[in-house]
This record gives C-alpha cells, structure tokens and sequence, in this order.
C-alpha cells in the first residue's frame, strides 16, 4: 500500500481529494468485492486490483484520464487540458494541430514535448488493456515516479 500512496501523493495535490482516495483505496484493499460493486473493469484473478482502484479512482477524481488506442487528439485533449488544470497551468499550454490526425502512441510523445517547455510530462498507467491511461506530474518528479512501479511507463 505504500507505493500506492506515495503515488497518489505525487499525483493529487488536493488534500481533501488525495485523502479520499487513499482511504476509499484502503477499504478496497481490505474487501475486493467492494472494487467489483464500484466500477466497471472485470478484472481476472492474476490482476492486481489495488492498482487498477487507484487508476479508477484517480479517473474519477479527474486526476488520470483514460482513451482507447484508436482514439485522436481531440479526444484526448479535454482530458490533458483538464490534468494542466489540476496543475494550474492551463492557460500556458499551447498544442499542435498536427496532433488531430494521429493516434496516441504518436500524439503522446508529441504531447510530452509540448509539456516539456511547461516543466510537466504526462505518462501511462499501464492497466493491461488496449487504452491509456493518462497522469501528469511536473519533470523533476518523473524518475522518482516512474520508479515507483514498472507499471508507470513514459510515452
């Protein structure tokens, strides 16, 4: 549990928000069903369902936000407007309109680069699906973040 923790920590800046998750991640640690009963993911049995209930309450708390593969841009736009939001830099960012016409493994990337001049990167949670899961945290936190667990993985 203290990874997820240190995680959240690193990613909700909110304290009444970050505590929300964290407890309600605690409860669901303690009775699994209690994730089942919450959200929509039917995870199988070699899944590890603290970490996909830290990914979906993150999603929830507008924290991380999540897109399929073949979703563009202007999908994934509203969701990296609302992390710079969180972070309080929304009015700085500036995007490419190249970007519309890709998918998101060749959008995201691009994006980091976008971000890099704002001090910020966004990276992946890896849920094991064919989607992406979205965070942001500001670059001097990146290598201590993605060492957290091999499941955070940079686009």
């Amino acid at each position: 549990m203290k990874k997820y923790v240190e995680i959240i920590t690193l990613l909700v800046s909110n304290k009444d928000d970050r505590n929300s998750i964290i407890d309600r991640l605690i409860e669901i640690e303690g009775d699994s069903s209690l994730y089942e009963d919450t959200f929509f993911r039917m995870p199988d049995d070699n899944q590890d369902i603290t970490w996909l209930a830290m990914v979906d309450l993150l999603i929830e708390k507008g924290y991380a936000f999540e897109i399929d593969w073949k979703e563009n841009y202007s999908v994934a736009k509203s969701g990296i407007e609302n992390l710079l939001s969180k972070w309080d830099i929304s009015n700085r960012y500036q995007d490419n309109n190249n970007l519309y016409d890709e998918y998101a493994d060749q959008f995201f990337p691009k994006v980091n680069a976008i971000l890099k001049e704002l001090n910020y990167t966004i990276l992946c949670l890896d849920i094991n699906s064919d989607s992406y899961v979205t965070v942001m945290i500001p670059t001097a936190n990146e290598q201590y973040f993605s060492s957290l667990d091999s499941r955070i993985k940079k686009y």
